[in-house]
């Protein structure tokens, strides 16, 4: 992944310039060994998460999905697969006037609710450091309030996002959260996102959403590659000719 090439996006809150840039899973990783986890506001996120769970406009999973993969390229497949279906890992640059401060971010889903967990990127390292150890927001960079403020204006440009995104119906697909018996995707051209009572409901429904769309995906890309194939063909051909009439 190349600086000209990376996927990112820009924003101002007040006196503070936002820049999140994408990152690779191994820069991730190489980074997040020099980084220290900083305790969210417990209270700001669960008052977060009840006011969207009984929204109906709320941001729902298969369009923070989309709308996130649209922003930022693939997700990483750097995740607990129990508790989660996608992950962005994110270096955010902070610009303010008394300096420049590097976080990562990482966009994912937590039990079927969208989650923003933040890190203080150590330009000299973290040797000495317990990099597993929560700690307190920077007060004079980056203070409680002001994260606050960034998660629900990062959560509501993720919505607004996700209106122009989503008006074009992607290929069927199915996501899973199974810790929470939540599914999610695309089917007959409609995004959806449900949750179920039991284990058993769970599986009988992944059961028959691939059992149903099994098909039309395999046909899709056969469809693909022979249609692929004969530009290929085709092309080749055209170039023989001229060749050999020259």
């Amino acid at each position: 992944m190349t600086d000209s090439t990376r996927d990112q996006i820009s924003f101002k809150l007040e006196d503070t310039q936002f820049n999140l840039w994408r990152l690779g899973d191994d820069e991730y990783q190489q980074l997040r060994q020099h980084s220290l986890p900083i305790k969210q506001d417990a209270g700001f996120m669960f008052q977060l998460a009840l006011s969207e769970h009984c929204n109906p406009d709320r941001l729902t999973l298969p369009e923070a999905f989309l709308t996130l993969e649209a922003l930022f390229g693939k997700t990483s497949t750097q995740y607990d697969p129990w508790k989660g279906s996608f992950s962005f890992p994110l270096l955010m640059v902070l610009t303010q006037k008394q300096g420049r401060y590097f976080y990562l971010l990482r966009i994912l889903d937590h039990r079927g609710c969208v989650d923003f967990p933040l890190y203080r990127l150590l330009e000299q390292g973290a040797s000495g450091y317990n990099i597993d150890a929560y700690r307190a927001p920077y007060e004079l960079e980056f203070p409680t309030e002001a994260i606050n403020k960034f998660i629900g204006y990062l959560y509501g440009y993720l919505k607004g996002a996700s209106t122009w995104v989503c008006k074009i119906s992607p290929p069927a697909f199915l996501k899973q959260v199974a810790s929470n018996f939540i599914l999610y995707g695309c089917r007959d051209g409609t995004l959806f996102e449900e949750s179920f009572e039991s284990d058993t409901d769970y599986h009988q429904a992944i059961e028959a959403f691939n059992q149903t769309y099994e098909v039309d995906i395999t046909a899709r890309e056969s469809k693909e590659i022979q249609s692929l194939l004969q530009r290929i063909i085709k092309g080749s051909t055209q170039t023989g000719k001229e060749r050999g009439s020259s």
